[in-house]
């Protein structure tokens, strides 16, 4: 066996090389998180849908004033134009889930900001830090390059997390059967 090593070096090192690369990406990747400690704060944000069969009644903007949630709806007029539907999640990094708050359209009126109802009890930080060191990264786009290209490789999008040093939560997808997901940071709950 050990002669068969020594005439078969090369092979045995390409062979192991890519194992141990995997191994030691695996390590990099799950040690840190596994030893870190998951966001204390939730994360509220907002996000653009493109629903085609669903026309919105309202386009929301959103605002935190003396750390309540504000919104300014403003009635869309032509109903054939825009598909966008704002949804209002909140990100739970402790589960790495998301939920949907469902926001009451009846209760809006044009171009009048109101506190939301269902976000009254909520205390929210604005700052891009969370008090526990975590912030919203952005999806990071990266190119296929010239091994990817050669082989068929493309562009991919890792899509947005929270994170904190060498540490990430992903946000789960929040739209599966939409067309884009335009992710708007509204702040951290700090307060139930």
């Amino acid at each position: 066996m050990k002669n068969w090593i020594k005439e078969n070096l090369v092979l045995v090192i390409g062979l192991t090389l890519p194992l141990l690369l995997i191994v030691l990406f695996f390590v990099a990747t799950v040690i840190p998180k596994a030893f870190g400690t998951p966001p204390q704060y939730e994360m509220l944000f907002a996000a653009t849908q493109y629903d085609y069969q669903k026309t919105a009644e309202f386009s929301l903007n959103f605002n935190v004033k003396n750390k309540q949630l504000m919104v300014k709806p403003k009635k869309i007029e032509d109903k054939n134009t825009n598909y966008n539907q704002v949804k209002l999640f909140v990100y739970d990094g402790k589960t790495e889930t998301t939920r949907e708050i469902t926001l009451d359209n009846s209760k809006f009126t044009d171009g009048v900001e109101v506190a939301l109802e269902e976000t009254r009890s909520f205390e929210i930080d604005t700052n891009n830090a969370s008090p526990d060191g975590y912030v919203l990264d952005g999806p990071n786009y990266s190119g296929s390059g010239l091994l990817g290209g050669l082989f068929g490789g493309g562009y991919r999008n890792s899509g947005f997390r929270v994170k904190k040093g060498g540490v990430g939560y992903k946000i789960p997808n929040t739209q599966q059967d939409y067309y884009y997901n335009q992710v708007q940071f509204i702040g951290w709950i700090i307060k139930k």
